[in-house]
């Protein structure tokens, strides 16, 4: 298969493992009564939204490892798909899950070389960018098959 059909696949295949992860929402393990939190402002804010999408990342997350832990290497067109398309699905979800969190509470997002500096109310924390690692691994699994595909 060339590159253009086999990354056509991949585009379909992310996109449909995307919604099928944020069809998942609603059953995110918290109650609705728990999922109201208040700033230390008296602001209220309604976590559903991003809390449901965090869950539907992290659901994108295992299925990431899962396949690239018992497929790596594989010459399956299939398992190759599904390795590069849960990649892409995941990464595309970190980062709108990142732009919820923006949006419901307004922090200072800072991305750095792996890591996403977050800071609410004075408060800095260092966050491991999963997002980037996949991101850099999907990179080099294209540059190598584009490299394979040459010779």
């Amino acid at each position: 298969m060339d590159l253009k059909g086999y990354y056509a696949y991949v585009s379909i295949i992310s996109s449909l493992l995307t919604l099928i992860f944020l069809s998942v929402f609603p059953l995110v393990p918290v109650g609705d009564e728990e999922l109201a939190g208040i700033s230390p402002t008296g602001v209220h804010y309604n976590l559903s939204l991003p809390v449901g999408v965090s869950f539907s990342t992290f659901l994108a997350l295992m299925l990431f490892f899962i396949s690239i832990v018992i497929f790596y290497g594989t010459k399956s067109t299939f398992y190759n798909v599904l390795i590069d398309s849960s990649g892409i699905s995941f990464v595309f979800l970190n980062y709108f899950n990142y732009y919820l969190i923006y949006e419901t509470w307004k922090p200072e997002i800072m991305i750095l070389p792996f890591l996403i500096e977050i800071t609410f109310n004075g408060a800095k924390t260092l966050v491991i960018d999963l997002g980037q690692i996949v991101l850099i691994v999907i990179l080099y699994r294209t540059y190598k098959m584009i490299r394979t595909n040459k010779s």
